[in-house]
């Protein structure tokens, strides 16, 4: 005992018993562990086992049952990324001629792209070529009207193939750049075909040779806020072909 009247052997004692008791809740929560790793690999055993004998139907049906939240967020990420990239491709690329073509095929649209694209010269690394040919000819209604007139607006028509009654619409609204000026000398190889506002394109040419478009004749005319007017003065030069 010592001069404070504290038996150390008591002390010692004490000290001793809450040791075990700490070792016992270390114990304890040791065995929890170890008992919860292996209630997870058991389970992990089952799924494993219950997948691998699954048909390829229910697989599918597991993964939307159970995961289809996350399916959820993984597809409107991968959608999230792919506009992401598609915008910083748009930001990044340079517009060659932004043509369209009322009523066109669309589904030769790419040909036209890449056709005129050798014709003119260009290469990859210089930029795009795009043409339009979605929207129909309605014959002045609605839909073509609103397409057209959205587009002309954002300055995304450089040169306008069209038929006749679309290029009238237009070209009395003052719509498009007048034609003589325009091409200058080389109006004159155009001979009649050339008009105020406008080419007919003569019988034979290509987009003809390719029913690439339904109506007789095929008017081109280039917008007043045309961006990019010498491609487009190519693009006439190579639809007369």
């Amino acid at each position: 005992m010592n001069e404070e009247g504290i038996n150390e052997e008591d002390i010692k004692e004490k000290d001793m018993k809450e040791k075990d008791i700490r070792g016992e809740n270390v114990r304890e929560e040791d065995v929890r562990e170890e008992v919860i790793k292996e209630q997870v690999r058991k389970e992990e055993d089952i799924i494993k086992e219950t997948w691998s004998s699954m048909s390829f139907g229910k697989k599918l049906e597991y993964l939307w049952m159970y995961y289809k939240s996350w399916l959820f967020a993984a597809v409107i990420l991968a959608g999230v990324i792919c506009l992401g990239v598609s915008m910083y491709k748009g930001m990044h690329t340079k517009i060659l001629l932004n043509a369209v073509v009322i009523g066109g095929d669309s589904q030769k649209a790419e040909w036209l792209e890449e056709s005129f694209a050798r014709y003119a010269g260009f290469e990859e690394k210089d930029g795009v070529v795009r043409v339009r040919a979605n929207i129909p000819d309605d014959k002045g209604g609605a839909t073509s009207k609103t397409a057209l007139t959205t587009l002309m607006g954002a300055n995304a028509v450089d040169v306008l193939v069209c038929s006749e009654s679309v290029f009238q619409e237009y070209a009395v609204q003052d719509g498009f750049l007048n034609m003589e000026e325009f091409l200058g000398e080389k109006a004159a190889d155009y001979g009649e075909a050339v008009s105020d506002y406008g080419v007919l394109l003569s019988s034979g040419n290509i987009l003809e040779q390719e029913d690439m478009t339904s109506y007789d004749k095929i008017y081109v005319a280039v917008p007043v806020n045309s961006q990019n007017m010498e491609n487009a003065a190519k693009f006439i030069e190579y639809l007369q072909q």
